[in-house]
């Protein structure tokens, strides 16, 4: 047995327990680390129900209140105004506005818009009544997937349509924008199936190009030769089948509208693509009548009043329509100080058909027509509103004439209107009564019986009743030109008036002539001594 044995058998040594440190984490530690655990968790989700925070400048915040004015998407709301302040140089103010986390992925730089819902007409829709008693409200429009933003510009007027509305946009150009505006409205067969959502000046053209949104299905009707036309307020045609009122609904009548279809003739064409441009014709007459490409110019004078002729006034040929007025102005001529009003035509000379070419007639030209009689002449083309046109017609009897040219245009020859040859006629008649020895015949009369024997007798007095006479045939005549004119004129128009008036005095004259010519064969004396 060894010593070390023997020395742990030994009843007189007491053995010693070795004692190591253990290190353990206390219980009480793991309160605070909990506590920081759902302190982080609670921030988290305080974060995310919070929701993003935007800034919208608006021009101006009437209407908005921090603390009460809510955001709006589809009527729900989706935020709340928590402060509003001005801008840097106080030209605007930056609304602040706290939006719910289901708007977080759709505020980006793509289709993000903001603005304020007030009560409001235009276009001829009523929208925002609702604000009237709940105030003005801020609505959102959800932008597409892009880059984050979170700073906005809001929009001076609500977007005239949502970017969810499935549809096809077209552009139409026009020299005026009329009465149409943004929201105004567009009809398919008195259908409403779209309005204008934007125009601006196209600088280059000099013309409006309009903007313009179809709703699906409706803009599968709009093909290549579809005609958009103005439809703003009634259209009235008089034909013989009395008047017809035209319009498209009455929210054209007080705001403004827009219609197409497409011509009844033509065949139909491809369905027009998005962005394809059209034309906007003023009516829907214009729209549909047949377009004519080759076209002439032709000038004529006239020195009487043109009152009632204007530019687009209708130019005819044995009353067919054939032109248009396109300038007119007034000239002054030093050397014989008199006024001449030069008209510039522009005829439409395809709508002329030719008959015989294949004889091989040649065509006369336009020297030997007026030589025929061609000429132009002033004429009523509404009884109505006293517009006028100008007509050209063939007149056999009518003085000769030739063409003469001013800067390489025709000037085609004219003729009075009936109411020029009857003031003619009468102007005539009051010289030829003017000229007539009335006078001298009183005044080589005595004041004797002897005289009066003489007057009874000599050839001045038989004179005097031969032209009164003629005057009082003349006066018939042209009364009977008056009233072949009269037949022509309604009633209650005023060139109707002045005839009648004229007609009146023209009978009353020849009244009086007949009435002086019997008292002077009766009584020759009251040349002397008077009634």
């Amino acid at each position: 047995m060894s010593e070390n044995d023997q020395k742990q058998n030994s009843p007189d040594i007491i053995p010693t327990a070795l004692v190591k440190e253990k290190r353990t984490l206390s219980l009480i530690w793991l309160i605070p680390l909990v506590a920081l655990a759902i302190g982080v968790w609670l921030t988290i989700k305080a974060i995310n129900e919070k929701g993003p925070t935007v800034t919208i400048t608006f021009k101006s915040a009437e209407g908005l209140n921090a603390g009460k004015t809510k955001v709006k998407y589809k009527n729900v709301d989706v935020g709340l105004v928590e402060e509003i302040q001005f801008g840097e140089d106080l030209s605007n103010v930056e609304v602040i506005a706290s939006l719910s986390p289901d708007m977080r992925n759709y505020l980006t730089d793509d289709g993000t818009e903001f603005w304020v819902v007030r009560a409001r007409l235009a276009g001829g829709k009523v929208s925002g009544l609702g604000t009237i008693l709940s105030g003005a409200y801020i609505s959102m429009q959800p932008g597409s997937p892009g880059k984050k933003m979170r700073h906005f510009t809001g929009l001076d007027t609500p977007p005239p349509l949502k970017i969810d509305i499935p549809g096809s946009r077209y552009v139409l150009t026009s020299p005026t924008l009329s009465s149409l505006d943004i929201g105004t409205s567009i009809f398919y067969r008195k259908l409403r199936v779209g309005e204008v959502v934007n125009y601006e000046l196209d600088e280059k053209n000099d013309s409006i190009r309009i903007e313009v949104f179809i709703q699906s299905p409706y803009d599968k009707h709009v093909h290549e030769n579809t005609r958009f036309w103005n439809a703003s307020g009634i259209s009235a045609e008089f034909g013989a089948d009395g008047v017809e009122i035209k319009t498209e609904s009455i929210g054209a009548i007080l705001t403004g509208g827009i219609a197409f279809g497409k011509p009844d003739k033509v065949g139909k064409q491809p369905v027009a693509d998005q962005g394809h441009e059209f034309y906007l014709f003023k009516s829907e007459k214009k729209a549909f009548e047949k377009q004519y490409i080759k076209k002439e110019q032709y000038l004529v004078y006239f020195d009487g009043s043109v009152r009632g002729l204007t530019i687009g006034s209708p130019v005819t040929v044995l009353g067919m329509h054939a032109g248009e007025v396109i300038d007119l102005r007034l000239e002054f001529d030093l050397r014989d100080s008199s006024f001449k009003i030069p008209v510039l035509l522009e005829m439409e000379t395809e709508r002329l058909s030719i008959i015989g070419q294949d004889t091989g007639m040649e065509l006369p030209t336009l020297e030997e027509l007026v030589r025929r009689g061609l000429r132009a002449q002033l004429r009523s083309g509404s009884l109505l509103t006293g517009q006028l046109l100008i007509d050209l017609n063939m007149y056999e009897n009518a003085e000769p004439a030739t063409v003469t040219y001013e800067e390489g245009v025709a000037i085609l020859p004219t003729i009075p209107t009936s109411l020029d040859a009857i003031k003619s006629s009468l102007q005539a008649l009051m010289n030829k009564i003017e000229k007539m020895p009335l006078e001298e015949i009183g005044q080589n009369l005595n004041g004797t019986l002897e005289g009066i024997n003489k007057l009874t007798n000599s050839g001045d007095l038989h004179d005097t009743l031969v032209n009164l006479n003629k005057a009082s045939a003349q006066l018939n005549k042209t009364l009977k030109q008056a009233e072949s004119v009269a037949a022509g004129f309604d009633e209650s128009s005023p060139a109707y008036q002045d005839i009648r008036k004229t007609m009146n005095e023209l009978s009353a004259a020849a009244r009086s002539l007949r009435l002086m010519m019997d008292y002077l064969e009766r009584h020759p004396e009251a040349l002397i001594k008077g009634k």
